[in-house]
């Protein structure tokens, strides 16, 4: 890594309780302090933030390259660091939060990122802990549409050219404007989930914080001002006016509220005089500003270096599908968890070796171990790949789906909480995709939505799937008691795997989106589909009712309070509503519309909650 500085600018104020942390952490960085320069700008403290800034300085202001310490009257966020950004002189400059800390690695992983990007890539984002942040990203490319600024890198010379952070915003929503600014003017962003910061915003899950829930709805009104389309522009301030509609979620909030609108009115010219056309696209949904992935206060626990087992990634492939077989090992070998044995299956040929053998001569996994058999099926396959795995646990990736980088793991964490479980599932985005070309491997992604949202209940489990493949993540045991897939069952097949291992093995789910599987973006195609697996779906009970399991008295009471529980969905399971709707085509061209108002308002009632 060539790097003459490194600049980082922080931003304090009240923020005493958080300043030994944050320094000692910094400290502990593996690149040399001798290559930082370091500019604190205070924002009129009252605590005893400046003195303990003037005792680091006093302390430890020979280590770095240079320590300049700037007091004034209290900027906000972004004009704060505005006011450093003018001292800036290295190639990379680092904003960063007080109220976290780096791991060792932090900015060695950051900066080697940065050195290594196209010169177009002008912000990497770290990922943030204990709680991450729930935004989307790509999990192929590692781009996002915004980055938060508690903790991200910018080319130096990037950041002076757009003039830095928009000043009419005080604090909330100024990272969001000056990714999309950054964007407007032709640079991508990037998202670094193996730089990571544990950063203490939030004391509980769930919590809001008046200030950040006023400063963030403002922010998004004055943001669609600028880069909305009108209609956006008309819905941000609807939706802020039905604010006042909500019940309280703290004292004097629609006071708050009052006092805020009335701040819209005088800063929302400013914004709305500054638009102009983009071919960007820029995303407003609801308060948010993408995609979001569920899971937001899934909250991560550290592991120890003795919590590692061995993860074996189980890959289905065959000839004709390297495109999307590139992009699944993509999705693995980007993994905050290690150690991974990635096992690749090639069902009737070996077109995949080249691009298997890449990957050995790189040394990313643990251990690697490329199949080549017999056109045999996804079973014959998959009964390979699991005899050939030798980790403890085991997970299938199929060659169109794909992991977010956090996926194992999310889940080996949750497993380790609980080690008798049988296995640990997470939720998955269902993908609708339009494929333009199979080789090479051209698609774009109409919709995510969580369509599979089930705590694990061993009778609902039996009635129907709601497991998607990729989601699980399993002890080897379970296939060394129970076997592997039926070989009869070329669909479904993993539905009857997990019945069979849920037999006397319980499952937990984690209420976090880790990985995406794709369905078909036509309804001709999803119809065509759904017949296929509703032609084994009569099979696979056939092979279910074959199981027996020997239960007590108690037990079976349990069960059948559970299934009481869930007697609405066994009665009539959403597939068998949606294979209705798609076959009657005055009902199927309404389909996808009404999914996304159904999704929309969902989102509207968990906010509301929330």
């Amino acid at each position: 890594m060539i790097l003459k500085l490194l600049d980082i600018s922080v931003v304090t104020y009240n923020s005493s309780r958080w300043l030994s942390s944050f320094f000692k952490s910094l400290l502990a960085q593996e690149i040399p302090c001798s290559q930082i320069r370091l500019m604190l700008r205070d924002n009129g403290s009252i605590d005893d933030t400046q003195v303990l800034l003037r005792a680091f300085i006093q302390e430890h202001a020979n280590a770095f390259a240079m320590v300049h310490l700037d007091m004034g009257e209290n900027l906000g966020f972004g004009r704060g660091h505005n006011e450093n950004l003018k001292r800036a002189e290295g190639d990379f400059l680092l904003v960063t939060n007080v109220d976290l800390e780096f791991e060792p690695a932090t900015l060695r992983v950051l900066l080697n990122e940065a050195v290594s990007s196209p010169a177009d890539v002008a912000a990497w984002e770290c990922r943030q802990k204990p709680f991450e942040h729930p935004k989307h990203y790509d999990p192929i490319t590692s781009e996002t549409l915004w980055c938060s600024s508690a903790c991200v890198l910018f080319r130096t010379s990037v950041l002076k050219q757009i003039g830095g952070y928009e000043p009419a915003l005080f604090m909330y929503g100024e990272d969001v404007e000056l990714s999309y600014r950054l964007r407007d003017h032709g640079y991508r962003l990037h998202y670094v989930p193996k730089a990571v910061v544990w950063h203490y915003s939030y004391e509980e899950a769930g919590q809001v914080k008046p200030v950040q829930f006023l400063g963030s709805t403002m922010a998004n009104v004055l943001l669609r001002c600028r880069y909305g389309r009108w209609h956006e522009v008309i819905s941000g301030f609807g939706m802020y006016l039905g604010l006042f509609a909500l019940r309280p979620r703290f004292p004097h909030m629609r006071y708050r509220l009052f006092l805020g609108l009335c701040q819209l009115f005088v800063r929302a010219p400013r914004f709305l005089l500054t638009r102009r056309r983009s071919t960007q696209r820029f995303g407003f949904r609801l308060w948010d500003y993408e995609i979001t992935r569920e899971g937001a206060f899934y909250e991560h626990t550290p592991l120890k270096s003795s919590d590692f087992p061995l993860v074996s990634v189980i890959v289905r492939t065959m000839p004709g599908r390297s495109g999307k077989l590139r992009e699944a090992l993509i999705s693995v070998a980007a993994q905050t968890y290690k150690p991974v044995e990635l096992v690749v299956v090639e069902d009737g040929g070996e077109s995949a070796r080249q691009l298997i053998d890449d990957y050995g001569a790189r040394g990313v996994f643990s251990r690697l171990i490329y199949l080549s058999e017999p056109k045999g099926g996804r079973c014959i396959a998959g009964n390979a790949g699991l005899a050939a795995a030798t980790g403890e646990l085991v997970c299938f990736l199929d060659d169109d789906d794909l992991f977010y980088a956090d996926h194992l793991e999310v889940l080996v964490s949750e497993w380790k909480k609980n080690p008798e479980l049988g296995a640990v599932y997470g939720l998955g985005f269902q993908v609708r995709t339009d494929i333009e070309s199979h080789e090479p491997w051209v698609y774009s992604d109409l919709e995510h939505s969580v369509v599979y949202r089930q705590e694990f209940s061993r009778p609902l489990l039996w009635h129907h799937n709601y497991l998607p493949i990729q989601t699980v993540l399993f002890q080897r045991k379970l296939y060394l008691e129970y076997g592997g897939f039926d070989a009869e069952l070329d669909n479904l097949e993993d539905w009857n795997l997990w019945v069979r291992y849920s037999l006397r093995h319980d499952f937990r789910m984690v209420p976090k989106v880790t990985s995406l599987y794709r369905i078909p973006a036509t309804n001709d195609e999803a119809v065509a589909r759904q017949k296929v697996l509703d032609d084994f779906y009569a099979k696979a009970q056939e092979k279910h009712a074959m199981l027996r399991l020997e239960v007590s008295p108690v037990e079976v009471l349990i069960m059948s309070q559970e299934l009481a529980g869930v007697l609405y969905l066994v009665s009539v399971p959403a597939s068998r509503l949606r294979d209705i709707v798609m076959r009657l085509p005055v009902l199927r061209r309404f389909y996808h519309p009404i999914r996304r108002v159904y999704h929309l308002l969902r989102r509207l009632r968990n906010w509301k909650e929330g």
